[in-house]
């Protein structure tokens, strides 16, 4: 489409420009102002892809050690004596693990009468294990009395970029000192109760002002597996924003939280029950444990992104995997702006394919369909290809409501145009033709061009003496008699009646329709009125009217043909000397007594007989015509 079509196509649909240009302001402006409820749906598609194609990680350096039903079964119920949790961290320790994290909590001393002993045995326990506990979060408890067991090189830190920590309650003194790590453990659910996001920095503001850092148990157990001292931290609310612990770099994205890959691969678990009953487990050399209790009623378990509810220890399990497989998923940068350019983009683009394909809705749906749809298939890209989260559903919904408002908009402008054009067309053309024109490319058919055309002017014969004798009541029934047969026999043949002339019908055919056949087309319907028209004089005379005679004139070539007119009257109508040729043979067929004449070029284009008149002199032609009729005209 060149561009002037293209700029042409434009200007007819400004109605449409304008739908289109105020719906995308009020989509966007939403977009904007409830960003809240979107982030919500767009959390959902997120797990949507999660729930599809889940990413798999690997569990080969992770186990969890569970304090399961037929742990309980066998060693009673919980909470056990911390003597018997201290043979099962013995058991850990002499499997060779790497690190073992207890998400357990021992913030009260046992009591009873052999309290003090079981408390020393597990801190015992904890000593000889590169061990990791657990601290909770509590507001009314006040600040953590626990000491700080790793260092941190900050490189920079923006205090409202972490998590905060109001209060807590750390394990008894004994146990802080004897383990060699302490992670705060804490979930924070959507406000749909599902977990998507976990902070690994939580910061606890101090008296004197000054900030205290610490790690999620998960990032400290990280630590004490590598034998690392300290973290490296940058946190100032960026989507650099990173932690480094020993080989281990893991990116905080801008809100400081690790996102969770719910992958469906099974986290390893091993029973506490077994390592009592058989000691050490092979299965456990080298890696990193958590410890945790697996009893409905006793531990909490936590939906998560595909819609299954997970143990906490499991959860801890896929972060410690998303490390050290270096497996995360984060936003796009600049995810909302993606997203309004994805719309906004796709928006241009339907509004070019409805304007361009307007009066095509096959076409215009096909070719929107992809439009509508390719934001899904660039967020379900970045997602499987990247570990890039974008949501392509908003934006597809949004070119949707689009793509809908444009098609109906369409409709009811096809309606219009389609009620306009029988109104304008339906006496000059056959229903057929009407039908044809209002599915199809109506403006490119209508246009002035120029088109080869058979014309034909059919006239009564001796109606100008007949009028005087009949009145004009009388002579107005004679005229819509012969108008009726001459448009029935048109329209039959789908050709275009141009005008009424008071007594003459001026038609033509191959235009809007082309046809082949045109110039025989016109024939035949010269002939079939002048035979109807004798044939229906009885119907005249039971009305006491006089029978009536008509003659016709063809002649075919190029002419312009189209609407034409002023902004107050339209007509489609055809000009050019072939109408002018036409009009000269239609009076000297009453001086050569003929009824009908066709001129040389309809001649060299019909398939029908005709008889050779000779040449004639036209008013108005500078040269001799040679004329013709039909060999065989119609009996009537």
């Amino acid at each position: 489409m060149n561009g002037e079509k293209v700029r042409r196509s434009l200007a007819g649909a400004r109605g449409l420009v304008l739908l289109f240009g105020a719906l995308a302001a009020v989509l966007v402006a939403l977009h904007v102002a409830l960003s809240g409820t979107f982030a919500s749906l767009r959390e959902k598609t997120y797990d949507v892809y999660q729930s599809v194609s889940p990413i798999p990680l690997d569990f080969s350096q992770i186990a969890v050690v569970t304090i399961d039903e037929a742990s309980l079964a066998k060693y009673g119920r919980w909470p056990w004596p911390r003597e018997q949790v201290a043979a099962v961290v013995d058991a850990i320790t002499d499997s060779g693990v790497a690190g073992v994290a207890l998400d357990l909590f021992f913030a009260e001393p046992q009591g009873g009468s052999d309290g003090d002993a079981s408390d020393a045995a597990l801190a015992d326990a904890l000593v000889r294990a590169p061990s990791v506990l657990a601290m909770s979060l509590d507001p009314h408890a006040g600040p953590l009395d626990v000491p700080d067991k790793a260092g941190w090189t900050v490189v920079g830190l923006d205090p409202d970029a972490a998590a905060s920590v109001d209060g807590g309650i750390g394990p008894l003194p004994l146990f802080a000192e004897a383990a060699a790590g302490l992670g705060i453990v804490r979930t924070l659910p959507d406000a749909d109760g599902t977990i998507r996001k976990v902070p690994l920095i939580w910061a606890e503001a101090q008296s004197d002002g000054a900030v205290r850092l610490w790690p999620t148990m998960t990032l400290d157990l990280l630590r004490v597996a590598q034998g690392e001292a300290s973290f490296t931290l940058r946190l100032e609310g960026l989507s650099s924003d990173a932690v480094r612990v020993g080989g281990v770099t893991v990116p905080l994205g801008e809100d400081g939280r690790i996102r969770i890959v719910d992958t469906s691969i099974l986290v390893p678990h091993v029973s506490a029950r077994d390592l009592l009953d058989e000691g050490p487990s092979e299965d456990l050399a080298g890696r990193v444990v958590l410890l945790a209790v697996d009893v409905a009623g006793v531990d909490q378990y936590h939906l998560t992104a595909r819609g299954g509810h997970r143990l906490g220890a499991d959860i801890h399990a896929i972060l410690l995997a998303q490390m050290l497989n270096n497996r995360y998923l984060f936003e796009a940068p600049r995810a909302r702006w993606l997203e309004r350019s994805m719309f906004l983009g796709g928006g241009v683009l339907l509004l070019i394919i409805l304007v361009a394909f307007s009066r095509r809705p096959l076409y215009a749906g096909l070719l929107s369909a992809p439009v509508i749809l390719a934001p899904l298939a660039i967020g379900a890209v970045a997602y499987a290809g990247r570990d890039v989260l974008l949501d392509g559903v908003q934006p597809a919904a949004g070119l949707l409501v689009l793509g809908a408002a444009g098609g109906y908009m369409l409709y009811r402008e096809a309606e219009r145009r389609r009620g306009v054009l029988q109104k304008q067309f339906s006496q000059f053309l056959s229903p057929d033709v009407v039908k044809h024109l209002a599915e199809t490319d109506t403006a490119a058919a209508l246009k002035v061009e120029d088109r080869e055309i058979t014309a034909m002017l059919v006239d009564m014969r001796g109606f100008t003496s007949m009028s005087g004798e009949l009145g004009a009541d009388r002579a107005v029934k004679v005229v819509n008699h012969f108008l009726g047969i001459a448009s029935r026999e048109i329209f039959a043949r789908n050709g275009t009646i141009d005008k009424f002339m008071g007594d003459a019908v001026l038609a033509f055919w191959n235009a809007p329709l082309e046809v082949p056949d045109h110039t025989d087309r016109a024939i035949e319907c010269a002939q079939a009125i002048i035979a109807g028209v004798a044939a229906a004089n009885p119907q005249l005379n039971m009305q006491d009217l006089p029978s009536i005679e008509c003659i016709a004139a063809i002649e075919a070539g190029v002419c312009s043909v189209g609407n034409m007119g002023t902004e107050q009257r339209v007509d489609y109508t055809a000009i050019g000397p072939t109408i002018n040729m036409t009009a000269r043979l239609e009076g000297e067929t009453k001086k050569m007594g003929q009824k009908m004449l066709i001129g040389p070029y309809a001649a060299s284009l019909t398939k029908h007989d005709l008889t050779d008149l000779g040449e004639v002199e036209l008013r108005g032609v500078s040269e001799p015509c040679r004329v013709h009729t039909p060999t065989v005209m119609l009996a009537s």
